[in-house]
């Protein structure tokens, strides 16, 4: 045949070899863009993981590389063995510019810097819990440099929360406004003061609005200070009801409490009591502020619907749920306190105590001791819903969280938080979590650190540490932000 009848075949042929060949240098650079962030996001699961990431993608490379090569060869062969008449002015694509091409492709991919994003093209930060007793406040006292930590993880976008074992009794929204006005009150150091929005508070009580909603129409009895009632009435519970109303309704519940008969002249009227005392469940939003008072009625209302009738009822189960684990947390004293997780122990030992004093076997009193349920740092319900908050503010952001930090006081509730939901992340190939501590509240020098990747004096310090090991992904929305990166 003539090379008149093969010039449009060979073209045709050159254009397909050509088009099948530039898919597959699309394909080998994005897989060589890819490698360095699938092993930097997954640096943590292992060295096994690492090496078999980094093979796996090192091994589809060179498969890629070959075919490619093989596809540039043929065509040179099927370009040769054809007439030399047909002009190179006439075809759409040259393989010599092919294989020049690929080659140039290979080099960039091996040496341009890789930029983290996330899905959609949105940048990766990391995104950070901080706790705030032993933190931000030590009691009533704030730190100074609560401010410009704040504003300047505001300035680099980075999603946050402020999260507590502690509350006081305080909505959400009060917690935010109390912060916000000490921030004020520092000055901020001549700049714009952060604003803390509610939904960037998680105190210890936070998940119970969500995860208790079908206890909201029932009887509930409310343990804590006594503006907790305002918190559960703000939450939605129609029928619940505090301790101290309880107790004056019952004042022989508390042989020492005010409206006892062993401490004053109050005339007793065991009459007062409703309908609506049959709790379906009891809520521990704060520490009581009468241990021996609440050791005493809780344990007859886990035993009872109604103590003074009866002292014992088999086949009463109700929940006993509490918001903070702690033993200890930092006040203004120069030493730790108790918290809610010393009543919590308290309670345990009394009523198990009781239990057996009733007859009831070991079994039976594990059984209802299970009847316990437990919120709060580091449990990983309450760390579930501090990530969903973090989530919450990527869309609003407009980034893709890279890794979660927890920056607390606390080896044993911060810290020990952190590890929980890093294993997690680590089974479900999840984005991992750190914990770094500080020293500006319960941990001292020398206590165990509960695993914690990095002690630091102090919240600005735990902050510059998260800034420099991301300093590579994060794009600073003001560039004079308050804490350095170097």
């Amino acid at each position: 045949k003539s090379g008149a009848t093969l010039a449009p075949k060979w073209r045709r042929t050159q254009r397909a070899l050509a088009m099948r060949t530039f898919v597959l240098l699309a394909m080998i650079q994005f897989i060589a863009g890819s490698e360095t962030k699938s092993i930097r996001s997954t640096r943590t699961y292992g060295s096994r993981n690492i090496f078999n990431l980094g093979k796996s993608f090192q091994s589809a490379k060179d498969r890629l590389k070959r075919m490619a090569v093989n596809r540039i060869d043929r065509a040179r062969m099927f370009r040769s063995s054809r007439s030399r008449e047909t002009s190179r002015t006439n075809s759409l694509v040259f393989t010599d510019d092919i294989e020049s091409r690929f080659e140039r492709l290979l080099r960039e991919s091996s040496k341009a810097p890789h930029t983290q994003t996330g899905r959609g093209g949105r940048p990766e930060v990391p995104a950070i819990a901080f706790d705030i007793d032993g933190v931000f406040k030590m009691g009533g006292e704030y730190t100074s440099v609560g401010a410009t930590v704040l504003r300047s993880i505001q300035d680099a976008g980075i999603p946050y929360v402020l999260m507590t074992n502690g509350g006081g009794g305080r909505t959400e929204g009060q917690y935010a406004k109390e912060i916000n006005q000490k921030l004020q009150s520092f000055g901020c150091d001549g700049g714009e003061c952060p604003h803390i929005p509610d939904d960037r508070m998680i105190l210890s009580y936070t998940p119970f609005n969500a995860d208790l909603k079908h206890l909201k129409d029932k009887p509930v009895l409310i343990v804590g200070t006594p503006r907790a009632m305002d918190v559960a009435e703000h939450y939605g519970f129609q029928k619940a009801m505090h301790i101290k109303e309880y107790c004056c309704r019952h004042p022989t519940l508390n042989p020492f409490g005010t409206s006892g008969c062993e401490k004053d002249d109050c005339v007793i009227n065991p009459g007062r009591g409703t309908s609506e005392e049959d709790f379906a469940a009891i809520l521990v939003f704060t520490d009581p502020e009468n241990f021996f008072e609440g050791i005493q009625v809780l344990t007859d209302v886990l035993l009872s619907s109604n103590p003074e009738k009866t002292e014992y009822e088999p086949n009463r189960r109700i929940p006993v749920v509490f918001s903070n684990p702690d033993l200890l947390w930092k006040a203004q004293h120069p030493h730790a306190r108790f918290g809610q997780g010393a009543f919590r122990l308290a309670l345990e030992v009394c009523y198990k105590a009781r239990l057996q004093s009733l007859g009831l076997g070991e079994q039976e009193i594990e059984d209802r001791l299970g009847d316990f349920v437990q919120y709060g740092k580091p449990v990983v319900s309450q760390m579930r819903h501090t990530k969903q908050a973090l989530v919450a503010q990527e869309q609003e952001l407009g980034c893709k969280i890279s890794k979660y930090y927890v920056i607390g006081d606390n080896p044993h509730s911060d810290i020990q938080g952190a590890r929980n939901m890093d294993q997690i992340a680590e089974e479900k190939l999840d984005t991992r979590w750190s914990g770094i501590l500080v020293r500006t509240g319960v941990y001292k020098d020398g206590d165990d650190t509960a695993g914690a990747d990095v002690v630091c004096d102090d919240v600005l310090g735990a902050v510059k540490h998260v800034f420099q090991e991301h300093k590579n992904e994060l794009k600073l929305k003001s560039k004079k932000s308050s804490v350095s990166l170097i």
